[in-house]
C-alpha cells in the first residue's frame, strides 16, 4: 500500500511538473511572440515617421520653390517683360497696336505655359515620398492594436 501511495504521490508531482512546465513555455513563447511583435511595430513605425518625414521635405521644398511671394514676383516679372518684348518686337516689325498687343499677349503664354509645366514637374516629385508614406501606413493600419493602428478619418 505504501508503494502505492508513494506511486501515486511521484505521478501527482510529475503531473504537477508537466503542467507547470508547459504553462512556462507557453507564457515564455506568448512573451516572446509579443516582443516580435512589439519590435516589428517599431520597425514600422520608423519607417512610417521617415516617409513622412521626406513627404514633408518634399512639400516644402516645393512650397519654397513655386509657391512663394518671391516666385509669384519672378513670375510677374517674366510675364511683364515677355509681353513688352513681343509687343516691341511686333511694333518694330510694321504691326499695329493691337498686333503688337496680341504677340505680346502670345509671349506671356508661352513663358506662363512654361512655368505650369514646370511646377507640374515638381509636384511629381512629391508623388515617392507619398507612395513610401502609404507603404508604410499599410502595415499599422491592419494592427489589431487600437493604440497602434492607424484609423482613417471619417470623411474618407
Amino acid at each position: 500500500m505504501e508503494k502505492l501511495i508513494e506511486l501515486a504521490a511521484q505521478l501527482l508531482s510529475g503531473a504537477v511538473i508537466a503542467v507547470l512546465a508547459s504553462w512556462l513555455t507557453t507564457r515564455s513563447r506568448n512573451r516572446a511572440d509579443r516582443q516580435a511583435e512589439t519590435a516589428a511595430l517599431q520597425v514600422q513605425a520608423d519607417a512610417m515617421t521617415v516617409a513622412i518625414m521626406e513627404l514633408q521635405g518634399a512639400a516644402s521644398a516645393n512650397r519654397l520653390l513655386w509657391e512663394g511671394a518671391a516666385e509669384r514676383g519672378r513670375t510677374f516679372l517674366l510675364t511683364v517683360l515677355a509681353f513688352a518684348g513681343g509687343a516691341a518686337r511686333t511694333r518694330v516689325a510694321g504691326g499695329t497696336d493691337v498686333l503688337s498687343s496680341l504677340a505680346g499677349f502670345g509671349r506671356v503664354a508661352e513663358v506662363l505655359s512654361r512655368e505650369r509645366r514646370a511646377t507640374k514637374e515638381t509636384a511629381v516629385t512629391v508623388r515617392e515620398p507619398l507612395n513610401r508614406v502609404a507603404a508604410a501606413a499599410a502595415p499599422l493600419m491592419r494592427c489589431p492594436a487600437p493604440r497602434l493602428s492607424l484609423q482613417l478619418p471619417s470623411n474618407c
